[in-house]
């Protein structure tokens, strides 16, 4: 049950909220922009006033070349690292080497996205080696093109890629086996009915 906040205060103890809040908020959001750009220009303000090695003068920032010690996480760096290669050459059949990179990453993610689409109509038979051949090159690929980006990598990162690689396998073929499994318990119960 609701209660009135009216009964609980006296007139003198409630205030509006328009525009009594807002000016409020206002206020602190002003406040807290002037402590911010205080902070901006500080070194800058204190090397005028000749307090030095408060500004970080280096070279001039390049838009064009990201620096060797930034790298995205660790799930991106295969596709990272695929885009560097395809910069060199710089054209490639005719078509600049980073437009083919990209373009070529969105016929990768679209043929990941209807994979499922299109093996499903094979589903009741067990993969072939082409599936096999397949996978196992798309996981070495990402594989080899992530520990390019990162070389040389840490033994920890080689364990948890190995164990990785075994684990996925092991899946894999567990995953299958069931599959199999749950379509020969459908057919035996398909005959069984009729």
């Amino acid at each position: 049950m609701a209660v009135d906040y009216r009964d609980q205060y006296r007139p003198r103890q409630l205030e509006p909220f328009w525009p009594n809040e807002i000016i409020r908020m206002v206020v602190v959001v002003l406040c807290t922009l002037t402590v911010v750009m205080v902070l901006v220009t500080l070194p800058t303000i204190l090397e005028w006033v000749g307090i030095t090695g408060m500004v970080h003068e280096d070279e001039p920032a390049n838009p064009r070349v990201t620096p060797e010690h930034i790298k995205p996480e660790w799930y991106f760096l295969a596709v990272y690292q695929y885009l560097k290669l395809m910069e060199y050459p710089q054209v490639w059949f005719g078509i600049d080497g980073k437009l083919l990179g990209v373009l070529s990453q969105g016929v990768f993610g679209l043929a990941l996205l209807l994979l499922p689409f299109w093996y499903r109509r094979r589903a009741n038979h067990p993969p072939g080696w082409i599936y096999y051949m397949v996978t196992t090159i798309v996981v070495v690929l990402f594989l080899v093109l992530t520990f390019a980006a990162i070389w040389p990598p840490s033994p920890l990162v080689l364990a948890l890629a190995l164990a990785a690689v075994i684990i996925f396998y092991v899946l894999l073929v567990r995953e299958r086996v069931a599959i199999r499994r749950l379509l020969a318990d459908e057919s035996s119960e398909m005959e069984d009915a009729s």
